[in-house]
């Protein structure tokens, strides 16, 4: 919208979303994220595609030691839950339409040579080059790798079992998080799958346990997740889909290089503990647009330096204390002792009772602060 030329190159073929129809992953928007997304003028075409989310429920072992949050103050919602492959058939149709946004699919880029005034991109026997260049390529950051930029990572050892089903009772619109000793398992309402009842499950755990689980039976997977999930959206009728993902996370040491800039996930990725990684993105994404707006008001070119240095400093602080936060949470309620589960349940119960830090913490999960 500001008149800037853009080309994208993509490593996969852009229409592959339309083909995963079996692709049943969603996406966890934040209240900030959809406000984002409103300014930009793409929010009214994704909310079709959206199930808000009302309520939040934390569960630590037992149901006594819960949280409960809602939005009633703001007169809004926790947050959306929306199909991925919804989502990036908005945004390609998006792209498609803009006449000043080029679409390269099929990319493979060989190098990367920066100067002072451009950067070149050498990718299938063709050179792009252009004032700034947004790496949005993934936690396994192939532009990353190719300028060696340093990063800070850790694996947990342990994956993340990720399902989408269907159930008999209506989730009315809240999602549950609960603290076991092997990790958290979240469960974020859906919209509706052939007038069925709908939600996915994110569960962390140990890599041998999830290893066989995913192997197991439909009957048996049911059995186990009602068993651990305490009926509290009735009996799980039908797995629609299910992925194991290996969870690990990293935080870059800096996010531009000269003409370059990093985003979302090439940049950070966290402990899905809090469910704001992808936000962050988005987050970070909203920086450059503030940024590109600023400079090209005043006439300043995009993708010096300066700019690439204040996109750093104004995203880099978020990142770390997300990884942190994220880090440090997964430490305190995966702990199992009587100390520490005392003080755990003490500590949920003073929040239950207090207002001020109940919104202190639902703001942080709407992305607000």
């Amino acid at each position: 919208k500001f008149g800037l030329k853009i080309t994208i190159l993509e490593k996969k073929p852009a229409h592959q979303s339309k083909k995963n129809s079996h692709d049943q992953r969603t996406i966890a928007i934040s209240e900030g994220t959809k406000k984002f997304f409103e300014k930009i003028n793409i929010w009214n075409d994704i909310n079709l595609f959206s199930e808000p989310i009302k309520k939040i429920r934390v569960i630590d072992r037992k149901i006594v030691n819960k949280l409960d949050f809602d939005n009633s103050r703001r007169e809004s919602n926790l947050g959306y839950i929306v199909k991925n492959k919804e989502l990036l058939n908005i945004l390609y149709k998006k792209i498609r339409n803009s006449k000043n946004i080029k679409l390269f699919e099929n990319v493979k880029i060989s190098s990367i040579q920066q100067s002072n005034n451009s950067v070149s991109t050498f990718f299938n026997k063709s050179t792009l080059v252009s004032n700034l260049n947004i790496a949005a390529d993934g936690k396994n950051s192939l532009v990353r790798k190719m300028l060696k930029t340093p990063l800070f990572s850790k694996n947990y050892n342990k994956k993340a079992f990720v399902i989408t089903f269907t159930h008999s009772n209506d989730h009315k619109n809240t999602a549950f998080e609960f603290f076991f000793k092997n990790g958290p398992l979240a469960i974020l309402p859906m919209q509706k799958i052939k007038e069925n009842y709908a939600s996915s499950i994110i569960w962390t755990n140990e890599n041998n346990f999830l290893n066989d689980l995913i192997n197991m039976s439909e009957e048996k997977i049911i059995s186990i997740l009602n068993k651990e999930i305490n009926f509290c959206i009735g009996d799980i009728k039908k797995i629609v889909s299910k992925q194991l993902f290996n969870l690990s996370a990293h935080l870059n040491s800096k996010f531009y290089e000269k003409r370059l800039i990093y985003i979302g996930d090439s940049a950070h990725s966290f402990h899905p503990i809090a469910g704001q990684g992808w936000n962050l993105g988005m987050k970070d994404l909203e920086t450059l647009t503030k940024i590109s707006e600023k400079y090209k008001s005043l006439g300043l070119e995009l993708g010096d330096n300066l700019f690439c240095k204040e996109y750093h400093d104004k995203t880099f602080y978020k990142a770390y204390r997300l990884f942190q936060i994220t880090d440090k949470l997964d430490n305190i309620f995966k702990i199992q002792n009587s100390i520490l589960s005392f003080t755990r349940s003490s500590g949920l119960n003073f929040i239950q009772n207090n207002k001020k830090i109940k919104n202190i913490i639902s703001d942080f999960a709407m992305g607000i602060n």
